[in-house]
């Protein structure tokens, strides 16, 4: 995850700068409207970075499953933050099983 908030970080750098050219070079809107956006990319990078830092740094994990279904109005959000060894029972389904049973 270190990694991804890295490429955020650095698109959100190129993205602003192209921004900021293009408001330099008679294009206003466009080029504030690229600042806000590589801001929020490198304010997201930066977020993912720091978080998966931490949870490195304190020898924990985390794992987050959504599920999302579409013309039905379904939002499953399910979170755990464990050691390492918690992990494991995580990813054998112990933790996170979506219900089989259908929605009606």
């Amino acid at each position: 995850m270190r990694v991804f908030g890295l490429f955020l970080c650095i698109i959100g750098v190129l993205i602003a700068a192209g921004a900021i050219i293009a408001y330099f070079a008679d294009h206003e809107g466009g080029g504030i409207a690229g600042m806000v956006v590589g801001g929020c990319f490198l304010w997201i990078g930066f977020q993912v970075f720091l978080t998966d830092s931490i949870l490195r740094l304190f020898r924990r994990s985390a794992q987050l499953k959504i599920d999302f279904q579409f013309f039905r109005i379904r939002v499953i959000i399910q979170g755990a933050i464990g050691s390492p060894e918690d992990e494991e029972e995580w990813l054998e389904g112990g933790m996170g099983e979506a219900p089989t049973e259908p929605l009606d």
